[in-house]
């Protein structure tokens, strides 16, 4: 994986994460801008982790990797969504 590649973390809760990879060191996992994967009728949602911390400007979050099943590239329909999720930007 390469630095702003979007993501999928999957972590054993069976929560899905989409974000943007930061890097990785032994212990952690390290995303950008990462969003909670929400289903929304025949799309998906993407709420932002903050919501979780209620602390505003979260914009990146330490996944220990104790605490994940995987990390794999985000499908390329599911980026177009986060991307317009995140910044407003349609992608065709």
């Amino acid at each position: 994986m390469n630095k702003n590649d979007v993501v999928t973390v999957v972590a054993v809760t069976g929560a899905e994460y989409v974000g943007k990879f930061e890097n990785e060191d032994s212990n952690a996992v390290y995303i950008k801008d990462p969003h909670i994967v929400t289903p929304d009728g025949n799309n998906l949602g993407f709420m932002p982790t903050v919501a979780m911390t209620g602390a505003p400007g979260i914009s990146q979050v330490k996944f220990y990797k104790s605490g994940i099943i995987t990390v794999v590239p985000t499908a390329d329909e599911v980026v177009k969504q986060y991307v317009q999720s995140t910044s407003g930007i349609v992608l065709q």
